[in-house]
């Protein structure tokens, strides 16, 4: 009887550890996804990762991570201008890019990831919206409409005039030296004293 008990606490014992090691391997991904909105519909998108896990992912599927991520934008795919790998306690992989001003809906995609893990998305207008998203699965549809806003004033008008403006000092000092005085001073009689 002793035993039979022995063998059950050690088949126990066993399943215990293999369990652990599986959910300690899937905690390695420490995966977290914030997407930051500006009002002229630029985002900027963290993809955080526990570094020595993602170097491992992208050994076993190579390829740029902006392959790895989709921003699915109204039906259509919209592509990060750009991508930056940011190293440290955790790897942050830095997307960049643009949604245009009429965009209503987006779904997100990582295709690295097993795990759930938090999607944060922090809209133009201040709202936050947080979601999980179960592993290497689709966001559910999340609302962009309303938030974003075509610029007052034109970019390169701005620029025109605060140009202009510095250069009105310049032009008034050039336009000024061909009026200098030419009188001489020391020729001139004081006349109000008598001689």
């Amino acid at each position: 009887m002793a035993l039979r008990v022995l063998r059950v606490l050690r088949c126990t014992s066993v399943v215990f550890v293999i369990c652990g090691a599986v959910v300690a391997a899937h905690d390695l991904e420490k995966t977290q996804v914030s997407i930051v909105f500006a009002r002229d519909g630029s985002f900027v998108a963290d993809v955080v990762n526990d570094p020595a896990w993602l170097a491992l992912r992208r050994e076993s599927v190579p390829g740029p991570f902006a392959d790895r991520v989709v921003f699915w934008v109204d039906g259509r795919e919209v592509r990060p201008e750009s991508v930056e790998l940011i190293g440290g306690a955790t790897a942050t992989n830095r997307l960049r890019g643009r949604v245009p001003l009429d965009a209503r809906t987006l779904r997100w995609f990582y295709g690295l990831v097993i795990d759930p893990y938090p999607l944060t998305i922090h809209r133009a207008d201040g709202r936050i919206i947080v979601e999980e998203v179960q592993g290497n699965a689709w966001s559910r549809t999340i609302d962009l409409s309303g938030q974003f806003r075509a610029p007052v004033v034109d970019k390169n008008l701005a620029f025109a005039a605060v140009a202009a403006l510095l250069l009105v000092p310049v032009a008034l000092r050039l336009g000024m030296r061909g009026r200098v005085n030419t009188k001489d001073t020391k020729d001139t009689k004081d006349h109000s004293r008598p001689s």
